[in-house]
């Protein structure tokens, strides 16, 4: 535009661009660009990878490791890097499975997973180093260390882009090399790489929910830590890493005092100077959702504005780590009740994801099961579901093209379908319009019973998130008549989530309270519902105070049951009480109540971690959360 006239830099690179074509000269000229500092090749690249008819000359380029390698050991080069990824994906151009398989066929080629391995490479391989005097032991360990390297960089990478099958299978390769160094040469150096390599690798298979993979991947790292080396000589960033991706697994498994604990210990290793920006934030990050899951919401409001705050300020409004701190602070701002904010915030982070990553990718859909799943949550009063159900349904198109049908990841989508489809159907039910909630119904069964089988398969049935998916099917059960089933469902969660949280948490509050609708409204068992709603309103009173928005339906159901038993002294006790509830959550309208805490813009990493650990010994008196499953 007039106004921002483009760089004679920008027009020359735009130029450059617009006259290359599948010429042979053209071709020759885009491979001599290998020669250009990184910055500047990924600049080019991605202009390239607007242009779809030289997409496979770009795969043939960024397939390239030696390519690779010069561009990911820039991070100012990193964002061009995925959008080109991006661009090659949207045109169906195998680059991620290239990449990965052509770092293993080297890997394996070069039989450094061998003791003494080591072998010359062939001109025709892809190869990394120089490989001109492969004999000599010096040069040999060299050759290692960057393809060592390089691995790490590439798995990260992977990882990062959403791709963690892949990301798996390189850094597997690498740890497989690592591992099989001779014990003489730099052990200590060796055990920090193989630490290092433990801890991406395990970030992988949390987040790839790979259970038992992951389980060995602790181990390990437990293992080396404990046994072998102890805390004290490790580095505090690897240290904090590995604490950090421990308490990502624990999460990722429902284990919530497990994923605060280890939280914590990287949080106390981050309060040092000279730690990397990317590791501080991503330890306020799991710490923040730690505590959010723990009810600590004062404690997590700290950390979650921290880590918004300085991502921000380091990378910007449009990377992809702002989004991942969006996608936490929307997670946070739907449990302390401050709804819309949450939707505002989700929608953001998707925006963002869906520019770097393109439509394909596992990073975006999770982001549309996050909108989807606050949309639901939004809507759940007003009955309009049409954004929720497209956004999750998005989600689930996307999955199922990246994982295996079985996975815990598209259960956890379908989950989410399921209650959706649930709430249109009671719609439906209500409008009286025809048959097909018997059919929406029928779906969200199918769907809570598959997430509840894969939910058994990878957690057992002790586990948060199987007394989530009992609670769901026992809602639907209710919903479809079937009140016998539906109790058993309800006690079944209740019982889990009591032995496993504690009987004052919210979960336990919110499944008393759907067992105490079931008795008031469906199976006139007015007693037990009556004794059932005063346990579920102390415990929300206690843990989010008293303008919450879960006690709305808590304080209807008393209504309903003291005038089914005609208690009129009591009726008017709680519509009293209802009404005042109305007139708190006008005054204390959505938003308000996200920012608890403060921070300066120049407020310090450690004024955070002090201010965080004076919070630990003071007594908890925290507020607010949302009210849905």
């Amino acid at each position: 535009s007039a106004r921002n006239p483009s760089s004679l830099y920008e027009l020359c690179l735009g130029k450059y661009v617009s006259n290359l074509s599948k010429s042979v000269a053209s071709l020759q000229k885009i491979n001599a660009l290998r020669l250009l500092p990184p910055v500047i090749l990924a600049e080019i690249y991605y202009a390239i990878s607007q242009k779809a008819d030289l997409c496979e000359t770009l795969l043939e380029e960024l397939s390239d490791l030696m390519v690779f390698a010069k561009l990911l050991r820039f991070g100012s080069a990193r964002q061009k890097l995925l959008k080109c990824v991006a661009s090659l994906v949207k045109n169906n151009l195998p680059i991620v499975s290239c990449l990965t398989k052509r770092y293993v066929d080297y890997i394996e080629y070069r039989r450094w997973y061998k003791k003494g391995g080591g072998s010359k490479a062939s001109e025709t391989s892809s190869t990394i180093t120089d490989l001109e005097d492969e004999e000599d032991p010096e040069s040999m360990r060299k050759s290692r260390r960057q393809d060592v390297d390089l691995g790490l960089r590439l798995g990260t990478f992977l990882s990062e882009a959403g791709w963690l099958a892949e990301s798996i299978e390189v850094l597997s390769n690498v740890l497989r090399v690592v591992r099989n160094i001779p014990n003489n040469e730099a052990p200590m150096e060796n055990l920090f790489t193989e630490l290092d390599c433990l801890q991406r690798l395990l970030y992988a298979q949390a987040n790839f929910c790979l259970f038992r993979d992951a389980d060995v991947t602790y181990k390990a790292i437990i293992d080396r830590l404990l046994d072998r080396v102890g805390t004290d000589s490790i580095p505090k960033s690897l240290l904090a890493n590995l604490y950090l991706q421990i308490s990502v697994l624990f999460f990722a498994r429902s284990e919530y005092d497990q994923s605060y604990t280890w939280s914590i210990r990287a949080l106390r290793n981050v309060a040092q100077e000279n730690i990397p920006d990317k590791v501080v934030i991503d330890v306020l990050l799991q710490a923040a959702k730690s505590c959010v899951v723990k009810r600590h919401f004062k404690k997590a409001n700290l950390l979650i504005m921290m880590a918004v705050t300085k991502t921000r300020s380091i990378y910007g409004r449009n990377h992809q780590k702002y989004a991942d701190a969006l996608l936490d602070y929307g997670f946070y701002l739907l449990n302390v009740d401050a709804i819309t904010s949450s939707v505002d915030v989700y929608n953001e982070a998707l925006q963002i994801k869906t520019e770097i990553f393109g439509n394909m990718n596992l990073l975006v859909a999770v982001a549309h099961e996050d909108l989807a799943y606050a949309l639901y949550v939004r809507e759940y009063s007003s009955g309009k579901f049409t954004s929720a159900r497209a956004h999750v349904e998005s989600a689930i198109s996307i999955m199922k093209k990246l994982v295996p049908t079985n996975h815990l990841m598209l259960a956890s989508a379908k989950r989410v379908k399921a209650l959706i489809l649930e709430e249109i159907a009671l719609d439906h039910m209500m409008l009286n319009s025809g048959n097909d909630h018997q059919e929406l119904l029928h779906q969200s069964e199918v769907l809570h019973k598959s997430a509840l089988e894969l939910s058994l398969e990878a957690f057992g049935e002790i586990n948060v998130q199987t007394a989530k998916h009992y609670g769901n099917l026992g809602r639907l059960y209710q919903s479809m008549n079937k009140f016998d089933d539906a109790e058993r469902m309800h006690q079944r969660a209740i019982k889990i989530k009591t032995d496993l949280l504690g009987a004052y948490d919210y979960e336990v509050g919110l499944s008393i309270g759907h067992l105490a609708s079931l008795y008031n409204y469906h199976m006139q068992k007015h007693h037990e519902a009556e004794s059932l709603y005063l346990k579920s309103i102390e415990i929300s009173l206690r843990l989010f105070g008293d303008s919450y928005s879960g006690l709305e339906y808590d304080y209807r159901g008393l209504c309903h049951v003291y005038e089914s038993l005609a208690n009129t002294d009591k009726y008017l006790e709680y519509s009293r009480i209802l009404d005042t509830w109305r007139i708190l959550r006008q005054e204390n309208d959505d938003g308000s109540k996200s920012v608890l805490v403060e921070l300066r813009d120049d407020t310090t990493m450690e004024e955070v971690t002090k201010k965080f650990f004076e919070m630990c010994s003071e007594p908890s008196n925290e507020v607010i959360a949302t009210d849905a499953t």
